[in-house]
């Protein structure tokens, strides 16, 4: 049997599992992609609670309600007004939407931006581990509707009008940056020393985290001292580095165990752990599941 690796929510997939019930309701095409209502979405590909690691970045658009949702490792809450640009390769989980939740969302390949256009803003993000979320004012949300409503209408037509479409979200990137850099300027954010030592780790266990588990070497990366990583992480966050380490592991597990055809052995190998037996107790004890267990739980 062919071996595959972890379901990337990529372009290729959400085309191939016909990811909306309505082809109303969304445009896939093999770089670009655009779901028009989150509720539309199929229940049995996307689950809350389960982990999914996303192939191209994403552009999403609250529409109404809330949710709560990870994205590598960290915690927000989303609502109406909210726009969110997320890094290729990002691991996200939804852990809990309200009944009148729904969001717009666009998948961009970074080769589908023409090359005058703002590709640099992804390369921007995935270069410093970082996503964007904002709280759009009036004025900028109704400009972000009238994006997205414009390129959906261009959608509907017969044809693809992929330039058209290059050149809207080139522009949306751009207007979103401008947003972005606005409320930086005018709402500046100084980072303690404390938070940014935080940021700059998480961003660390969520590259290295597979290969890389002991204190020393994330403290090393930091120009810290173990002692002193300890300290700002549990002070930061109340978890201690070992904790986020943990749990960034089991995150990739969930991810390889619910959506690839992986053995058990097989992921413990892939996640370096010394042996099956070894990866399978830590994961009951992180979880209170078995591998097995999880692999085939609803």
């Amino acid at each position: 049997m062919e071996q595959k690796g972890p379901l990337d929510l990529g372009l290729k997939t959400l085309e191939d599992l016909n990811v909306v019930r309505h082809n109303e309701y969304r445009f896939i095409s093999s770089d670009f992609g655009f779901v028009n209502s989150f509720r539309k979405m199929e229940a049995n590909l996307f689950a809350i609670g389960q982990p999914y690691r996303i192939k191209e970045g994403r552009a999403a658009f609250v529409k109404n309600g809330t949710a709560r949702i990870l994205i590598n490792l960290i915690e927000y809450t989303i609502q109406r007004n909210h726009f969110a640009v997320i890094t290729p390769n990002s691991i996200v989980q939804i852990t809990e939407v309200s009944p009148d939740f729904d969001m717009q969302m666009i998948a961009i390949d970074q080769a589908f931006l023409p090359i005058s256009g703002k590709e640099d803003l992804f390369s921007y993000l995935l270069h410093h581990q970082r996503n964007i979320l904002l709280v759009l004012s009036p004025q900028e949300l109704l400009q972000a509707e009238n994006y997205f409503t414009l390129m959906w209408n261009i959608l509907q037509e017969t044809t693809f009008r992929r330039d058209a479409i290059r050149h809207l979200l080139a522009s949306l990137l751009y207007y979103i940056e401008y947003v972005a850099q606005s409320n930086m300027l005018m709402n500046p954010i100084q980072l303690t020393r404390q938070e940014d030592i935080f940021q700059r780790f998480i961003s660390l266990v969520n590259a290295y985290s597979k290969k890389e588990r002991n204190v020393d070497f994330y403290a090393d990366k930091l120009c810290l001292t173990p002692r002193y990583l300890n300290t700002v992480v549990r002070q930061a966050s109340q978890q201690t580095v070992m904790d986020w380490i943990n749990q960034s592991i089991i995150l990739e597990a969930k991810v390889l165990l619910k959506h690839s055809n992986l053995l058990v052995y097989q992921i413990s190998d892939e996640l370096n752990f010394p042996n099956p037996s070894f990866f399978s107790k830590f994961f009951k004890r992180m979880t209170g599941m078995t591998p097995h267990e999880y692999q085939f739980s609803k």
